[in-house]
């Protein structure tokens, strides 16, 4: 079953861990602007990938590189087609995805943009992910990412990491953004508290119609939205 999104719904970098949980095999076809892009995955690793211009079907960018470059599209269709044919293929990539995820990002002015569904602020919860893919791929991380990994389990949130790091906040909300990307740590989602109360049916659609018409903002929307949808979409993935 192929797989069809926008880097909008799911970013390059949430794809290739979607692609290690299977694991998946099969080519990743991008379409940005007047450039398109192919990345070859074998048993969920990265192998081979390009990138060519869509006028003359030039080579812009190859293996390493051309990973690294889509990474950094914000704004691209994207394609997964399984195909066992893929296996076939040598590797010539030189370092695994979390590598190249992580050398993106330095290349970006700001790595919050990657995660678009999530806003990192001081009072952000943050938890480590239960198997970071990155722990048993030897990915390098700076200090700063070491200092706030080590008060991930014991601190309440962002704004007590800078407390007991000395990291300046927008430092850490973007080292934050980073850990993010390559599946090292995860948002603590809010708790929804729930009433003992037993309401009536009626009560609670109109309860529910109440709360759509006070409104919730157009960002929030657009955020709550676009996290729904990349949960769909790597339900859709897993189940390729």
């Amino acid at each position: 079953m192929a797989l069809d999104g926008t880097l909008r719904d799911m970013s390059l970098s949430d794809l290739f861990q979607v692609f290690r949980m299977g694991p998946k095999t099969g080519i990743l076809l991008l379409t940005s602007d007047e450039q398109r892009g192919i990345i070859y995955v074998a048993a969920g690793q990265l192998i081979d990938a390009a990138i060519m211009s869509a006028e003359d079907r030039s080579i812009l960018a190859s293996h390493d590189e051309a990973v690294i470059r889509m990474l950094l599209w914000d704004d691209a269709r994207f394609t997964f087609r399984p195909t066992q044919s893929v296996l076939d293929r040598p590797l010539r990539m030189e370092h695994d995805s979390e590598w190249l995820v992580m050398e993106s990002l330095r290349r970006r002015d700001d790595p919050t943009k990657v995660i678009s569904y999530h806003t990192i602020t001081l009072d952000t919860q943050l938890q480590l992910s239960p198997l970071p893919s990155s722990a048993e791929s030897g990915v390098s991380l700076d200090v700063n990412q070491w200092r706030i990994l080590s008060q991930v389990s014991s601190a309440p949130d962002l704004r007590a990491i800078c407390e007991a790091t000395g990291i300046p906040p927008g430092q850490a909300i973007r080292t934050v953004a980073e850990l993010l990307s390559v599946g090292l740590v995860e948002i603590v989602p809010p708790k929804l508290q729930t009433s003992k109360v037993h309401v009536h049916e009626e009560t609670l659609l109109h309860h529910g119609r109440a709360m759509l018409g006070s409104g919730l903002s157009a960002e929030q929307g657009g955020q709550t939205a676009g996290r729904v949808l990349l949960d769909a979409i790597m339900r859709r993935v897993r189940g390729l």
